[in-house]
């Protein structure tokens, strides 16, 4: 069954991916820690919530992110339009009546009940702050999942997590660790096969091959959902770790090798003017 449409915080949600991306290299180990069980039960077969969500909650606080704007600035109309833009995105609609600015006449809204309106917004967000950072995380997902080679750096360094607490990860799931201390291999489900399809636009992610998989033009291609980071290299059935390759690219990557790509199809090319 194919993902239904959904309003996406997309402004928000680019903020927060390019902040966690920047960021990755200084605050990985910190963030794997903070939200270890977490991705532990993540990693060991396919859930919609992956790891790279959970990174990403550790950038986002929507509360705190506020509450630093409004002492912070002291400018009212700002961190009106900051919130308006965040329920905009979110698609929350209190029902409270917005602030008249421009029929105010108190400069610093000492008198009038502009202050008062703002803060019930702020209450709003507050009372609505874990289902807005879950809709802005799930909006950075989008982005994130779209770059193959964050994803290879983001696994490479979940590799290190999975082998450091390889006991823990056994103790909780041991029906999910070999006998050579790997993660096992588990099924794909249908929404997982179906993502990795359509983000790799039906062809091999290869970059030497780039052969059409969507069987429309050519049948004998077959498609192989491969693991970014294999399973032996203490990879992960996280979500995120996986790419679109045809049958020869995926047997000769084989089961040591972590190879990947940033190539893709854009919508159009920089070369072209016209």
């Amino acid at each position: 069954m194919a993902a239904n449409d959904e309003h996406l915080a997309f402004s928000s949600g680019i903020a927060l991916a390019g902040w966690a991306i920047s960021n990755f290299w200084d605050y990985n180990s910190e963030a794997f820690s903070c939200f270890k069980d977490e991705i532990i039960e993540s990693i060991v077969k396919p859930n919609k919530l992956t790891a790279v969500h959970h990174y990403l909650y550790f950038f986002q606080d929507i509360a705190d992110e506020l509450d630093n704007l409004y002492r912070s600035d002291y400018d009212l109309v700002r961190t009106y339009d900051f919130i308006f833009r965040i329920l905009e995105e979110v698609n929350l609609k209190p029902n409270i009546p917005p602030p008249d600015f421009d029929g105010c006449g108190d400069e610093y809204h000492e008198k009038c009940n502009c202050k008062d309106v703002v803060e019930q917004l702020i209450g709003y967000i507050k009372e609505h702050q874990a289902k807005i950072n879950e809709l802005i995380v799930h909006a950075a997902f989008q982005f994130i999942f779209q770059d193959r080679r964050f994803l290879h750096d983001f696994h490479l360094e979940l590799s290190i997590f999975i082998e450091e607490n390889m006991e823990e990860i056994e103790k909780q799931f041991p029906e999910y660790v070999t006998n050579k201390k790997r993660i096992k291999r588990v099924y794909f489900p249908r929404w997982l096969t179906d993502a990795v399809f359509y983000r790799d636009k039906g062809t091999c992610s290869n970059p030497e091959c780039r052969c059409d998989l969507s069987n429309l033009i050519r049948t004998q291609n077959t498609k192989h959902i491969d693991h970014i980071v294999p399973l032996d290299l203490h990879g992960s059935n996280d979500a995120s770790n996986f790419q679109l390759l045809c049958q020869p690219c995926n047997t000769s990557k084989g089961a040591k090798s972590t190879a990947s790509s940033s190539v893709n199809a854009p919508y159009w090319n920089i070369e072209n003017k016209v």
